[in-house]
């Protein structure tokens, strides 16, 4: 068999090209905070924000991809804040399946994430972890991303 050398030149020089054209993609993060129960001091301004035990926070995660390229079905991760506690159903995504470790971001389980323990038995029983139990919340967007587009992830505490 005789391969024609300047076929197997297009065929690779059309492949590299495919893949130059289709850019890089690149996600790039922001995140803001806003107390939800502010007080009427706080709310006018006449009081600096603090936060105390009981305190509701939003988090807002703009996730955006500002590269050149489709970004497939990207996954973002977000620690839960020390000191505080996932407010349940809180967490929103637009096409977003949103998931829940309570192991330190090491597995994911969607809502409400369970655990196993032993009876008194020995016998293994499930239960449902506590929102204070949760460590990090993923979204997994099931639609790819394309330049310049962007989705809005969001979350609330309670501060303990």
């Amino acid at each position: 068999m005789k391969i024609n050398k300047f076929r197997f030149f297009l065929a690779v020089l059309a492949a590299a090209s495919l893949l130059l054209a289709q850019g890089t993609p690149k996600l790039e993060l922001s995140i803001t905070e806003t107390k939800v129960n502010l007080t009427s001091a706080e709310r006018s301004g006449k009081k600096a924000i603090a936060y105390r035990p009981g305190d509701e926070i939003r988090y807002v995660i703009t996730a955006q991809n500002t590269g050149d390229g489709v970004m497939t079905k990207p996954a973002v991760t977000d620690p839960v804040p020390a000191g505080t506690a996932y407010v349940p159903l809180t967490a929103t995504g637009e096409d977003a399946v949103i998931v829940f470790s309570i192991n330190g971001g090491y597995s994911y389980q969607p809502w409400p994430p369970t655990y196993t323990v032993k009876d008194k038995n020995g016998k293994d029983v499930v239960k449902n972890a506590s929102p204070d139990m949760v460590t990090h919340i993923r979204w997994e967007l099931q639609k790819d991303l394309n330049p310049k587009d962007k989705r809005l992830l969001e979350f609330n505490v309670k501060v303990k």
